[in-house]
Parts: structure tokens; sequence; C-alpha cells
């Protein structure tokens, strides 16, 4: 198992804006591990790893977090620390209690950790969430049915003081369209495919 990251730009000059980590993994590794309890272990590394590359790359990471970890409160941050540059992504595929989530979140929010909902408008990733959690991001895959709803969701979003981003940008043409409206940031292979992550040994 390797982690990568891939880059998110702002979409007009691609002007570096952060990075999300991605776990590249053989097939069936994940199932292993869970049988096997060791999940939340690499969760908490994969964490960790954010925190620590948010200071040396002194940027953004969005990271994933899993389910188990914020329904179980098991975040791996101390009351002491500082999260600026972290942004939780919240995956689309669990139901969660959001309201207990958004109370978990708040101090650590209070400390500079960011939030995000990941493939919003998928799985559990609605209106619902958005208004309960008020995250700083919507991510949004510009999928052919998606689009039709990009303009409504960037009201929405100036409305709700959330930051849209497109991700699954691959062509000129679509950050074009993106660009025109009003749309700012993007994440995909037009920008960059994921590499791999360089830690300090």
């Amino acid at each position: 198992m390797t982690l990568r990251k891939q880059s998110i730009v702002r979409i007009p000059g691609h002007e570096l804006y952060g990075y999300e980590l991605l776990l590249a993994h053989p097939k069936d590794t994940l199932g292993l591990m869970a049988e096997a309890g060791l999940l939340g272990d690499l969760d908490r590394y994969i964490l960790e790893t954010a925190r620590s590359l948010a200071k040396t790359e002194r940027t953004r990471i969005f990271v994933n977090a899993t389910s188990e970890l914020l329904s179980k409160q098991h975040l791996p941050f101390s009351e002491c620390d500082d999260l600026s540059g972290v942004v939780l992504e919240i995956t689309e595929r669990s139901r969660l209690d959001m309201e207990a989530v958004a109370a978990y979140l708040a101090p650590f929010r209070a400390r500079g950790l960011e939030v995000a909902l990941d493939d919003f408008g998928t799985g559990f990733n609605g209106l619902s969430r958005w208004g309960t959690l008020r995250p700083d991001y919507i991510k949004v895959a510009l999928t052919n049915e998606m689009a039709h709803f990009f303009p409504l969701l960037r009201r929405a979003a100036e409305e709700l003081e959330a930051t849209i981003i497109a991700e699954r940008v691959e062509t000129p043409g679509q950050e074009r369209w993106l660009r025109e409206l009003g749309i700012g940031f993007g994440q995909g292979f037009l920008y960059g495919k994921p590499t791999p992550v360089v830690t300090a040994s």
C-alpha cells in the first residue's frame, strides 16, 4: 500500500490550493485489514500523516475520515493540536448521526480543522448533511448527471459560505465551462495524476 497525493488547484492559473491524500492498495487489502481489526490503526496513521504534511508542505491536505472514526469519536488529534491546513472529507458511503458528528468536530474546527463533503449528491452526502454540518467545502464529481446541478450548487454555496471543488476535471473544455460558471477550484487528471507521498523518516 502507498499513500499518494493529487493536486487541487485554483482554476484560473492552476495555482496549487492543496492536495488530497489517496491510498493505493491491492484488491481485497482493506477487507483483510478489516477482518484483522487493523483498519482503525490505518485510518489514524493516514490522518496523522495529513496533519504532518499540512505543516511541512504549508498547504491544505484533504483526507477521508471513515465512518468508524467519526461515529466512535476516535480522531487521532489532541486538545492542543494546531489543525490548520487539515481538511477532513466525510464520504458518502455510510450513514452517520450528523448532529453528533457536527458537535464532535466543533472543537477541532475551532483549532483550524476544515470539513468537506465528498462526492456530494451521491450516497448519504445530500442536502440534509450540508445543512446540519455546514462544511467548508463541497466536492462534486463532474459527471454528466451532476453537471446539471452545478449552477444551483454554486448559488447554494454562496449562501452557505462554502466552497465548491469540482472533481474529475479531465479536459480544457470542462475547465472552461467551470470557469464560466464561476467554479473556482478543480481536481482531476487535467491538473496531474496522483504522485507518491514522501514523508520524513
